[in-house]
């Protein structure tokens, strides 16, 4: 069986379920793709798959295996010493001298200009 994508547009990752919808019944189900029988279905990354909706009155049965969380290995690490070598290591970023000043002259309570525009125009102010 040749891996199969995501259906959603943009999307490149691996499909990990096939959602199945029954307009007669008005529901519709997510499967694991091992499950997948050759039936039509709608083929869905794990992250599309558990952002699906389905319409009002309908019934959704999420069929999938539960995720194992206890798996999951964060892909970034935040490390405090800036020796590190890890390449999944991240560092925030110093913040420039001014950035600090401004934020410490900011009065606390102030609206920025900005804001200040939006709440105008919205007839906020």
């Amino acid at each position: 069986m040749s891996p199969r994508f995501c259906a959603r547009s943009t999307c490149g990752e691996h499909a990990s379920a096939i959602l199945l919808i029954n307009a007669r019944d008005l529901s519709a189900q997510l499967i694991d793709i091992q499950d997948d029988t050759g039936i039509a279905g709608v083929p869905l990354c794990r992250h599309h798959a558990d952002a699906v909706v389905v319409p009002l009155g309908w019934t959704l049965a999420d069929l999938r295996t539960p995720f194992d969380e206890s798996d999951f290995e964060p892909e970034l690490v935040l490390v405090d010493d800036a020796s590190s070598e890890s390449p999944r290591a991240f560092r925030l970023p110093d913040m420039e001298e001014a950035m600090v000043e401004d934020m410490e002259d900011a009065a606390v309570g102030e609206v920025p200009p900005l804001l200040s525009r939006a709440f105008r125009a919205a007839g906020l102010d």
